[in-house]
């Protein structure tokens, strides 16, 4: 009984060791298009987003394919992706600092365009 107690209060005193993630510490949430979508290439394709950007963000980068095409300085809104070339493609959100250097912030969808 003793030895239960005693590794009951140690779990409790290792939990409350660790801050528990919030959303402080910032977040990106793309609402459209999303995960495994489809989109039209003759269609005008938006990028409905939504960041905390934490302590350390700015504002954020839109990315497609690893390629930097848009700076955003609202933290919610939408962004038109211009000529999205056919095939897969991956959509980003990135959260950056005022000297545009990326936070870890970030979300990803991957999208297929017709």
């Amino acid at each position: 009984m003793v030895r239960k107690a005693f590794f009951s209060i140690l779990a409790l005193g290792l939990l409350l060791g660790y801050p528990a993630p919030s959303l402080a510490q910032g977040k990106v949430v793309i609402t459209s298009p999303t995960q495994g979508a489809i989109l039209d290439a003759l269609d005008e394709n938006r990028l409905v987003y939504d960041v905390n950007p934490g302590p350390r963000g700015d504002h954020v980068h839109v990315y497609v394919d690893d390629k930097e095409v848009g700076i955003l300085r609202k933290l919610k809104g939408e962004y038109l992706l211009e000529s999205l070339d056919s095939g897969k493609r991956t959509l980003c959100v990135k959260v950056v600092n005022k000297a545009h250097v990326p936070v870890g912030i970030e979300q990803c969808v991957q999208v297929t365009v017709k």
